[in-house]
């Protein structure tokens, strides 16, 4: 890979250009792309989006929106300490015949910074309501429903799982927030949502993998993009360089950069929001590691500098327990201590793996044997032993899939049946009004501007109408849709 198609500033629809007078006054496209996603409808939403913590009055539980600010955050400051650290391992974002050109360094650690603080924003800008539960809900919905579907034309009904091709039906079945991320910022390219570089675009796919390609490695385990997405997914691999010499599309190296960001973030918070929503105790916390670490270092046969290294941050926690009288500051001070160890070892992974990376053979994420790898196990197995299964969250996520099944139950059917697709029901017709236009539109935009006549393809494209409006929907407006067409309210 090049840097210099890395962070191509190609987009998918042409803009106006800039009135001349701007120049005297320069700043970065990719800092105007900042500004473009925070004045975002989609990024907005992200305010009444829950991270892992149900939302609630309280003002110091994370929402989707804080969180990606924290990423967002957390990954510009990485892109500063892998590119302009002072270690052996330091490498600069330049190509071969660049070397001795400083306003080409500097011009393109700039836009690293700047690229990285856009996609930290964007990252989970295609999540559903309701927190990674909303995505297996959604999943099981189709894996349980789909064959249950039926098109009504002459009197004669057929299956929907049927008409649909075996790549269309896995989308549906492995519904995933990534990919519906990329699904709607590439909207862009019908006049709809952000019209985004290539760049972000490439370094927000943190899965490059279709539905056929989906594997056991660290990077291709889920789905990152969908059919309907693929033709202009390749082009903006094969403008960017990530596609390698057997036409696999690979990760952009700024993905690895904001998958640890996203990592960082929610280890270190979510651990706190836990011990302030009074789920778990700073004790509690301390007695998990201390009888937890050795052995989970011993079953990973990690190195003992690794397990030596993960003391040290239980030690902290300690000390910082014994020495703050208020204990509501003891997680917050821990947390920054802890990120800034985190942060360090994944800018020594990126550079110690730098070629590897460039060369799309990297296959793990920047927490792969580092000093701290048992560390990340451990916070990650806390959240297990307290958080994941603790009534504070399982009792909402209950309430979560009565809602989400619900309205799937009533708006796919409906748009199977749309766009003069068989004999509608006066339900599913009063159904479809509940739908923003902006949906319906993209729906027609895509049909026209991708010349769709493909009978499949339109039910597939019909079908994500659907996803598209309750992905994109807010957790208190899914509630309140909810309440409304059950007739509570």
């Amino acid at each position: 890979m090049e840097w210099k198609k890395l962070l191509t500033q190609t987009r998918l629809a042409s803009e106006e250009k800039d009135a001349k007078a701007f120049d005297d006054y320069y700043i970065s496209p990719f800092e105007r792309d900042y500004e473009r996603i925070v004045s975002s409808a989609a990024f907005r939403r992200l305010q009444d989006k829950t991270q892992v913590f149900p939302l609630s009055k309280s003002d110091f539980v994370r929402t989707r929106l804080t969180h990606s600010i924290e990423v967002s955050t957390i990954a510009k400051q990485l892109g500063i300490m892998c590119f302009q650290n002072t270690s052996s391992y330091q490498h600069l974002p330049i190509d071969g015949d660049e070397q001795s050109d400083e306003r080409v360094k500097s011009q393109r650690i700039g836009d690293i910074e700047a690229i990285l603080s856009c996609v930290g924003l964007l990252h989970d800008i295609g999540n559903p309501p309701f927190g990674h539960v909303g995505e297996e809900i959604i999943r099981d919905w189709f894996k349980n429903n789909l064959n249950n579907i039926y098109i009504s034309k002459n009197n004669e009904k057929e299956r929907v799982s049927r008409l649909l091709n075996k790549r269309q039906i896995a989308d549906l079945e492995n519904f995933e927030g990534n990919a519906q991320g990329l699904r709607i910022l590439l909207k862009a390219r019908h006049q709809s949502e952000i019209n985004l570089p290539f760049s972000i675009i490439s370094s927000l796919i943190k899965y490059p993998t279709r539905c056929n390609e989906i594997g056991e490695a660290n990077i291709r385990h889920k789905i990152g993009c969908y059919q309907a997405e693929e033709k202009v997914f390749l082009q903006i691999a094969e403008e960017v360089g990530t596609i390698n010499a057997e036409g696999k599309v690979i990760r952009h190296p700024l993905a690895y950069l904001v998958e640890a960001a996203d990592d960082i973030a929610y280890m270190t918070a979510d651990l706190e929001d836990a011990v302030k929503s009074g789920i778990v105790s700073v004790n509690e916390l301390l007695d998990f590691f201390r009888n937890t670490y050795e052995t989970l270092g011993e079953e990973n046969r990690e190195a003992q500098q690794h397990i030596a290294r993960t003391k040290e941050i239980i030690d902290k926690l300690d000390l910082l327990n014994r020495e703050e009288k208020d204990k509501t500051k003891v997680m917050g001070q821990w947390g920054t201590y802890l990120r800034k160890w985190l942060m360090y070892v994944v800018c020594w992974r990126f550079s110690k793996s730098y070629d590897s990376i460039l060369q799309g053979e990297f296959d793990y994420d920047l927490f792969y044997d580092n000093n701290h790898s048992l560390t990340v196990r451990l916070l990650k197995r806390a959240m297990s032993e307290f958080v994941f299964d603790s009534r504070v969250i399982t009792e909402p996520e209950i309430s979560a899939q009565a809602i989400l099944n619900f309205l799937l139950d009533k708006f796919v059917p409906a748009f199977v049946c749309f766009d003069n697709n068989g004999e509608m029901a006066v339900q599913d017709k009063k159904v479809i009004t509940l739908v923003s236009s902006n949906y319906i539109d993209d729906y027609f935009k895509a049909k026209k501007g991708d010349r769709i006549t493909d009978e499949a393809e339109l039910l597939y494209r019909r079908i994500l109408i659907a996803t598209d409006f309750i992905s994109g929907m807010t957790d208190g407006y899914a509630k309140t849709l909810y309440r409304k067409m059950m007739g509570v309210e």
